[in-house]
């Protein structure tokens, strides 16, 4: 089973959310048509779990004698009211004279770079329609998702039928969360990014746009299309999964997030788990230590399923011989 695939996939495409949201909402045509009429957060089952949790999200350092990195696990789309913003993360954040990202994705220039490139990587050849490549089972989840969405099922299937199944995968998450109430503009690196340029910060990144985007188009197009269809089911059967997630996340709960974003990952799909999880985060802890080698504070802001398990930053870090403190 392979329900836990497409929601890592999704929340390790955080970054490039831009790209996704940009070619949703083109003047001209190709994008999903907004709801008629969205469902609001206070209206959804799941959100109180969420909004009367204790606000935590976990926080951890590493330091030397003239440098500290807090190391933060961040997700990337929120509902506008959850104020995830802890003081201890605030004081953390208000230290740090450098904010490192897992890629540049919201500067005009990535921007720009994702426009340019989505195009290329996000389209079906010419003549080839997605909707005629799926089973009758994801067809009819379609025209349930449509539904809620408040949208006729054959409008909502032409806007994605000129689409790779990967980036009709965000579309359609990405317009299923903000008819519930999340807002990517919501999300920590968002906030971040824009409290870091108001204070004059410096920025540094982990990927490039383009490595980003790799992960999820190189896939084969009959993964892609599992993982489509997968996702259509999920959306249909359990659209709870990021409130499950998000609340995990605020309470500091790496256990419970990391069942969650990675258990079945790990099990059934233990390639991609390598590829998407592990990979990357072996990637990534050499430039941390990096970061430690030189001086003064740095606050790391990366996906919050990279930090939690065996194969995350934190116990990577360990291994390498560094202390690393939960605050």
């Amino acid at each position: 089973m392979r329900q836990r695939s497409f929601l890592i996939l999704l929340i390790l495409a955080v970054a490039t959310f831009g790209a996704a949201l940009w070619w949703m909402n083109r003047d001209t045509g190709g994008q999903v048509p907004d709801a008629a009429e969205p469902v609001t957060r206070a209206e959804a089952e799941a959100g109180p779990e969420t909004e009367a949790a204790e606000h935590d999200p976990a926080l951890w350092s590493i330091s030397d004698a003239d440098s500290t990195v807090y190391l933060f696990g961040t997700v990337h789309i929120l509902p506008p009211e959850l104020d995830w913003y802890s003081d201890e993360v605030r004081a953390a954040f208000g230290e740090a004279d450098t904010l490192y990202l897992e890629v540049d994705a919201l500067s005009p220039q990535a921007q720009a770079e994702m426009q340019s490139m989505i195009p290329q990587i996000g389209m079906l050849p010419a003549g080839e329609r997605l909707t005629a490549k799926l089973s009758e089972e994801a067809l009819a989840h379609l025209e349930r998702i449509a539904e809620r969405l408040g949208m006729p099922g054959e409008a909502l299937k032409a806007a994605i039928d000129p689409f790779m199944p990967w980036l009709a995968s965000l579309q359609l998450a990405v317009a299923q969360m903000q008819a519930a109430g999340y807002d990517p503009q919501s999300g920590v690196e968002q906030v971040l990014t824009a409290e870091a340029g108001e204070a004059g910060m410096a920025f540094g990144y982990f990927e490039t746009v383009e490595e980003q985007l790799a992960f999820l188009s190189s896939m084969p197009m009959e993964v892609q299309l599992a993982d489509f269809e997968t996702g259509l089911e999920q959306m249909v059967e359990n659209p709870d999964m990021l409130d499950d997630l998000v609340a995990a996340w605020t309470q500091g709960d790496m256990e419970r997030l990391d069942a969650i974003m990675n258990e079945e990952l790990r099990e059934s799909t233990p390639e991609a788990y390598e590829v998407l999880i592990v990979q990357r985060n072996r990637n990534w802890v050499p430039q941390i230590a990096g970061i430690l080698e030189g001086s003064g504070t740095a606050f790391v802001a990366v996906g919050a399923g990279h930090m939690p398990g065996e194969d995350g930053v934190i116990n990577l870090l360990r291994e390498q011989g560094l202390e690393v403190t939960r605050h």
